[in-house]
């Protein structure tokens, strides 16, 4: 029991909206079977939006170290409430004639990284491209998922708190044999990839010629680089791209849509500031001998992790769908320092990131969310000052002192060969479980073949205080009917079951803060059609791969005139077409 007067955290994550309405996930087992909900949260459809989260480094034990500090023994992140949950091997290649390459059981971020953005293994430093006889040679450049969804029309968006040139966001949308080959003048190894060469360019050169639609993170060293061709990367992003460039949390909050151009912003020259101060393992814990809390760090006007996630996804929302990667990666940063805090923070960082993810789910039930690592690290919570090589002491959310050490070097940590966590909340989320590989994932970014259920049943809840809407069960047959006699009656098919229900009212400031939300039932058709008209104008639109909850937000330039909003619906399937609607007041 929590000791001290210290709060448990129990219970499920509640993630509670503007509206008011509060949805549970997954939470402790208690005594309640836990079957039924998992069912309800499986989804096979296809995901409109994917946001894939990676905490650098980020293994159980480092998890459960940040949990005991942060929440107490008893406490539970976000992380920790999502639904479906499984491990993932993270082995690479190593360099050598190929075929067969050698296994590589330890590897660094850069080929991990590589591994669910291309789908294929590689070998240490090299990014989204394939393994080759020696780290020099180039390799096959593998697309990556970011590439492919831009390629089909969505938005993308790249966020970190390291240099965004780094391996882990590099691996999303640039192609090179070293890691270290960031900007212009870093291209002493990957000569063949400078552009007077007529290569790709460095990792920075590489990430904005992609168009990446947001681009936040550290690293503008990088980008004050020459280019061959004179310019820095900046001015090159900006005159080619029409990038827009910042570099505040003051700026980033200005931002309201991609109308002027695609987002730049880098917020420090290397990596970011971590959440909290250094405190330092030493031997025998000499550095550390009273366990105290963490002292918040001076970050400046550096904005946070979950403040870059927030407006990443305001910006790319679209009826298209968008990918975003997002990376809170000073908890490998810190780990390799063995700096405890740093690297405790920056896990809070990553949960309080997803927890926007989160919000932002609740009413684009379309959307993918998946948490991982790229690899394991050396922390362990040990008994002691003397249980490890280098070791130091933090004071938790119980009130007691836990011990940490960092035991792969004398002085610093690497990484370990473990399996990671991964766990996932949206349409296809159930693949992530069980024991899967890091090229596995990339699969499921990308949207598998939908499998059939063999029955489904769903609850669809309006964001609001007043109504619930519930949906009649679905049953479907997963083997194909026995072909009908020649002299039997054909039957036709039905026309799509289709309904929507939504708030009766709705203020204009509400309306554009926080747009309706509007839930559809829908049976018989593959994908639904839902708009918000004024007048006669179509003011919002959404396409629904599948029934459940949405919102209709209207851009900021909207003029509300008027005293009636319209909600049509309109699906189509193999016995025709169907449309419902419902009047809503605007006062």
């Amino acid at each position: 029991m929590p000791r001290r007067g210290a709060a448990a955290v129990a219970g499920a994550l509640a993630v509670t909206l503007a509206g008011g309405v509060t949805a549970a996930a997954i939470g402790p087992l208690g005594t309640a079977d836990r079957s039924a909900e998992l069912h309800r949260q499986i989804d096979a459809s296809k995901p409109r939006n994917v946001i894939l989260l990676i905490g650098d480094g980020t293994d159980e034990s480092i998890i459960t170290a940040a949990r005991n500090y942060e929440k107490g023994a008893n406490g539970r992140f976000a992380l920790d409430d999502l639904p479906f949950v499984g491990d993932v091997t993270v082995h690479g290649l190593k360099t050598g004639p190929g075929p067969d390459y050698v296994i590589n059981y330890v590897s660094d971020s850069a080929p991990t990284a590589s591994a669910w953005s291309t789908g294929h293994k590689t070998v240490d430093s090299r990014v989204s491209q394939g393994p080759s006889i020696d780290d020099t040679t180039p390799g096959t450049d593998y697309e990556t998922v970011l590439e492919t969804y831009a390629a089909q029309g969505k938005r993308t968006g790249n966020v970190s708190t390291a240099e965004i040139t780094d391996a882990t966001p590099a691996a999303a949308a640039a192609h090179i044999n070293l890691r270290a080959c960031q900007g212009p003048t870093d291209m002493a190894s990957c000569s063949y990839a400078r552009k007077a060469n007529g290569g790709k360019g460095s990792i920075a050169e590489q990430l904005v010629d992609n168009q990446i639609d947001v681009i936040l993170g550290g690293g503008r060293n990088r980008f004050n680089q020459p280019t061959d061709a004179g310019p820095s990367v900046t001015g090159y992003a900006q005159a080619t791209h029409g990038y827009r460039d910042i570099d505040s949390k003051q700026e980033l909050a200005a931002l309201t849509s991609l109308d002027d151009g695609p987002v730049l912003g880098l917020f420090a020259g290397g990596n970011m500031t971590p959440m909290y101060a250094p405190r330092v393992a030493s031997p025998g814990g000499a550095s550390t001998p009273t366990a105290e809390r963490c002292t918040p760090a001076n970050r400046g006007d550096q904005p946070t992790l979950a403040e870059m996630t927030d407006k990443a996804i305001e910006l790319l929302d679209n009826p298209k769908g968008f990918f975003l990667q997002v990376e809170s990666a000073m908890v490998d940063k810190q780990e390799h320092g063995s700096d405890v805090c740093g690297a405790i923070g920056d896990v809070q960082a990553l949960d309080d990131a997803l927890q926007v993810a989160l919000t932002y789910q609740q009413t684009h039930p379309d959307t993918l969310i998946i948490v991982t690592a790229d690899h394991s690290h050396s922390t362990q919570i040990v008994g002691g000052a003397t249980d490890g090589k280098q070791t130091a002491q933090v004071l938790t959310a119980d009130g007691d002192p836990m011990w940490l050490a960092y035991s792969t070097s004398d002085v610093g940590s690497d990484h370990t060969g473990s399996t990671v966590r991964i766990a996932a909340k949206g349409p296809q989320a159930a693949n992530v479980t069980g024991l899967i590989d890091q090229t596995d994932i990339h699969a499921t970014l990308l949207g598998r073949t939908p499998s059939t259920l063999d029955q489904s049943t769903r609850t669809v809840v309006v964001p609001g205080p007043t109504q619930t809407v519930t949906t009649p069960a679905t049953t479907v047959t997963t083997t194909a009917p026995a072909p009908a006699p020649a002299s039997a009656p054909q039957v036709s098919p039905q026309a799509p079951g289709l309904s929507v229900a939504a708030p009766k009212a709705i203020s204009p400031r509400a309306l554009r803060r926080g747009g309706l939300p509007v839930a559809v039932a829908v049976t018989g058709a593959s994908s639904v059609d839902v708009e918000l008209v004024l007048g006669r104008r179509t003011i919002a639109r959404r396409t629904l791969s599948r029934a459940g909850n949405t919102t209709l937000k209207p851009s900021a330039r909207t003029r509300l005139s008027g005293r009636t909003l319209q909600v049509r619906a309109s699906a189509s399937g193999p016995g025709g077409a169907s449309d419902a609607s419902q009047r809503v007041s605007l006062r």
